[in-house]
């Protein structure tokens, strides 16, 4: 990193300026050392031998070298055992000290002393008889004077005189400067002790944690990252997965089961191993705290497997339905929710949340009922309850002008199918199911007192007075009122699932002139068979009349019909028979069909009609007509118009 190359070029740099230091200072200690000797030698040649030093002398010397000893073991001069080879300097001042104290010991006269802290020795006197073996306690600085040695301070003449006695003792090592050059090199070598000491102290933490380094709490200092995230999960006991169903209530899985545990993502201890080893110092002052989180690890084809087979229950989903009371009014059944759910949607989100360290899960939030839930809510039913509850005011009544039938609302609830629970059924599409057999029911009974068509009638003929006129099958007979019941019902449910109050007609097959107990009214043609005469009335008036060839009656096969018809149509000219069915064919310029048998109302030339013709030589079962006749009724006469055939 590049701090750390920064501070290791900057003790190698420092350790390389001491070393030249030191080898400056070993150069002058040797020129010094040269030039005392060559002193020395001078002084010996011109001087006499210098006198053995007395007992007491002795005594005092001693004293001074143990002051010394004390001096240099407070001022750090004592030698230290160091191991880093970058303190070898230190292991040379050493020795050079050491020998520096041996000649001193060996010299009989007391020189004056020129020590590191630049302090001066009292000389002793003579008259100091006794050893002393207490060492200096305070040492006088040197004077800025050099070569004088310094006076004793007893007071009276002897003290004077021995002073004067005394000689100039001689330098140790013939170099005043040596004890600077000492002081040099020991700071020196004590800065780089401590760069040393430094840079070996970051080292330790090198793949380590620095000092108060704290994880979520805990501290890892001095750990690698491995046991660092040993040590972070010792106490994680993963916890218990708490399931809630849809009803509340609570399903616990033990963690043991399915093999759950926590561990220290990859990467997650990053941001506090890559911290500077060098700056291990400034954490001695504070604490660096970093928060993970943990990752949720477990087996999650176990868990599954406790899931499927835990017993959650077989309720199934019911939708919201509407319901109706004994009182008639409806009201929503809500939905409810099964126990069924979807396995796989419940593991993706277990294993979302467990990752977050989630362990108490509502399941309804996972999604999983979604496949089995209601389809109807009860949301979507409040408009349909305003339907059904509209049917208390709804009224549907059927209209045939001279009487009316009416379904109430009271009937309307009735026909409305529920289950035995009382809620409303529906069809496929989702439409109101009603009890088809009541409505037909009503529907049927409708018909029964409104139509008119397959019965007889009381008719006023005109030569007879009142007579009856039987219905003679619905071939010859094709004139009344007739309700398509089915298409009736199926127009009844659909205008009761609209909950519209309305007034309708019925669905008819068959549709006749009037309404009433006389549906003919009084504008109607009738043919009086015995009489072979017709009238044509409008609003009870005759406005047409004449003699008529009915078919021949003494042959079963083109006797005409007698029954209530009506005219269905009218056409000119049209071709009747053919030569293959009835063995003949004959073009008419005016048509008009009265019934489903293929008698009709046509012109036909003869030379008289009326009387008896119509016995031997009658038609083939139609109305043979004038042509003038013929076309005047084509003209006066419309579709749908009765006409009354009888005896």
């Amino acid at each position: 990193m590049q701090n750390r190359q920064e501070l290791e070029d900057i003790v190698n740099s420092v350790t390389n300026a001491a070393r030249e230091q030191e080898r400056k200072r070993a150069e002058a200690e040797a020129a010094a050392a040269a030039a005392a000797e060559a002193a020395a030698a001078e002084q010996a040649a011109a001087e006499p031998a210098a006198p053995q030093p007395t007992p007491a002398q002795e005594d005092k010397m001693a004293a001074i070298k143990a002051a010394l000893a004390q001096k240099n073991e407070e001022e750090g001069l004592v030698d230290q055992p160091v191991s880093h080879e970058e303190l070898k300097p230190l292991h040379r001042i050493s020795e050079h000290r050491q020998e520096t104290r041996k000649a001193a010991a060996d010299t009989t006269e007391i020189p004056a002393l020129r020590p590191a802290s630049h302090a001066t020795v009292k000389p002793a006197s003579e008259k100091d008889t006794q050893p002393h073996h207490t060492p200096v306690k305070s040492v006088k600085p040197a004077s800025k004077k050099t070569g004088a040695p310094a006076t004793g301070k007893k007071s009276g003449k002897k003290g004077t005189k021995s002073a004067k006695k005394t000689k100039t003792p001689k330098p140790i090592s013939g170099n005043p400067k040596k004890p600077l050059i000492y002081a040099g090199g020991i700071g020196a070598s004590v800065l780089v002790a401590c760069l040393i000491g430094f840079v070996v102290v970051a080292g330790t933490y090198k793949g380590k944690f620095l000092p108060n380094t704290l994880v979520n709490t805990v501290d890892v200092a001095g750990m690698t990252t491995e046991e660092a995230s040993y040590t972070l999960i010792q106490n994680m006991n993963a916890a218990d997965l708490h399931l809630l169903d849809h009803n509340g209530k609570e399903v616990v899985f033990s963690a043991s089961d399915f093999d759950a545990g926590y561990s220290v993502p990859d990467g997650a201890l990053a941001e506090a191993a890559d911290e500077n080893p060098y700056s291990w110092v400034g954490k001695l002052f504070g604490a660096s705290e970093y928060q993970i989180t943990y990752d949720y690890h477990y087996n999650a084809d176990k868990l599954r497997k406790l899931i499927k087979n835990y017993n959650w229950g077989d309720a199934v989903s019911t939708d919201a339905h509407i319901v109706r009371q004994e009182n008639g009014d409806f009201t929503i059944e809500k939905e409810t929710l099964g126990d069924q759910f979807d396995v796989d949607t419940l593991m993706n989100y277990l294993g979302e949340q467990l990752q977050d360290g989630k362990v108490i899960l509502n399941m309804e939030d996972s999604g999983c009922y979604g496949p089995y839930m209601a389809q109807i809510t009860a949301d979507t039913l409040q408009g349909e309850l305003e339907l059904y509850n509209s049917y208390a005011k709804c009224n549907i009544t059927f209209d045939f002008d001279d009487r009316k039938k009416k379904v109430d609302s009271s009937m309307i609830v009735d026909w409305i199918m529920t289950l035995p629970d009382g809620s409303v059924m529906k069809d496929h599409d989702g439409g109101l199911l009603f009890d088809r057999d009541k409505v037909g029911a009503f529907v049927q009974q409708m018909a029964a007192e409104t139509d008119t068509w397959g019965t007889s009638r009381s008719f006023y003929a005109t030569l007879d007075g009142w007579i009856t006129v039987p219905w003679n099958g619905d071939y010859s007979s094709t004139y009344g009122w007739l309700i398509d019941q089915d298409a009736t019902i199926d127009q009844l449910i659909e205008l009761m699932r609209e909950g519209k109050s309305a007034t309708v007609e019925p669905v008819y097959k068959q549709k006749g002139l009037v309404r009433g107990a006389d549906d003919i009214g009084t504008t109607y043609v009738e043919v009086d068979i015995s009489a072979q005469h017709m009238w044509v009335y409008k609003n009870n008036v005759v406005v047409l009349e004449s003699d008529i060839v009915s078919g021949t009656e003494t042959d079963k096969e083109r006797r005409t019909p007698r029954g209530i018809c009506q005219i269905w149509s009218h056409e000119s000219p049209r071709k009747l028979g053919t030569y293959a069915v009835q063995g003949y064919e004959c073009w008419v310029d005016y048509w008009m069909p009265f019934n489903y048998l293929g008698c009709g109302f046509h012109d036909l030339g003869r030379s008289r009609y009326g009387g008896s013709i119509y016995m031997y030589n009658g038609s083939h079962g139609c109305i043979n007509l004038p042509h003038s006749v013929a076309k005047e009724m084509y003209n006066i006469t419309f579709n749908g118009m009765p006409a009354i055939i009888h005896d």
